[in-house]
């Protein structure tokens, strides 16, 4: 019965990923150092939600994560050059489809814009941001329309290497609102005794997107499709069986 389970386990992960194989498979994915609750430090140690997310994933599918927590323009730089083999949790764009295979989807996420709590500043499109300061997280990316607003000088872009680090700038009013991702940027206020002094204003500056586990197209990681396959179909069962939501719940109660 044993060898029947394995060797039926072994078709599911497709030819180039029998057991025995993937078992070996060690991956070094970075991830976000500033953006709890979902990565961060504690100490030295990487907790989080995403983080808990892959060592579940780990024990599902016998892949070794080694996760290292950096600055967010360096997961993507890193990825991009294939010095790693993976990174979470990145947005798609078609730019970074050019050197990242997205694998399965971590957690969605809707970005706001954040203004002090007596802000008379308001969003209803890019438009409305002309002349304004705005802060984002290095390496964070929110639309090509942004982007070719900045270029454009229309909106100036203050970037910061974390989301604290926007927050702290938004209260010292050096930018008139902070792009954030709603989840991290509410916990980080809170975190640092600012929930009462901001809030995001009530426009989304970027719709509910899901986020994702990546594979560098430029790592020497062998197999990287059918790897690649193999763990969105069983992220895909993490959603389904409530695995991930019970993860969140732990993490944001």
């Amino acid at each position: 019965m044993r060898r029947l389970r394995s060797l039926l386990l072994g078709l599911l992960l497709g030819p180039g990923l029998a057991l025995g194989a993937l078992a070996q498979v060690q991956l070094k994915v970075l991830g976000d150092f500033a953006f709890p609750p979902y990565s961060s430090l504690r100490g030295t140690e990487p907790v989080g939600i995403d983080v808990d997310i892959l060592h579940e994933l780990g024990r599902r599918t016998g892949v070794q994560f080694h996760i290292e927590l950096v600055p967010f323009k360096r997961v993507v730089e890193s990825v991009r050059a294939g010095s790693v083999d993976g990174g979470m949790a990145l947005l798609r764009s078609a730019e970074r489809e050019g050197f990242a295979l997205f694998t399965g989807v971590m957690h969605n996420s809707t970005y706001s814009l954040f203004v002090t709590r007596d802000s008379k500043m308001a969003f209803d499109g890019l438009a409305s941001l002309h002349g304004k300061r705005i802060g984002k997280v290095r390496g964070f990316f929110i639309s090509p329309e942004f982007d070719a607003e900045v270029a454009a000088e229309r909106i100036q872009l203050h970037e910061t290497a974390g989301a604290e680090q926007g927050l702290h700038m938004l209260m010292l009013g050096r930018v008139d609102a902070i792009s954030g991702q709603t989840v991290v940027t509410r916990y980080l206020a809170r975190q640092l005794g600012y929930a009462d002094a901001v809030r995001p204003l009530p426009t989304p500056l970027v719709p509910d997107r899901p986020t994702f586990l990546v594979l560098s197209r430029a790592s020497k990681l062998p197999d990287k499709e059918a790897l690649g396959e193999r763990l969105r179909l069983a992220l895909e069962a993490m959603h389904r069986d409530g695995s991930i939501e019970r993860i969140e719940a732990r993490h944001l109660q």
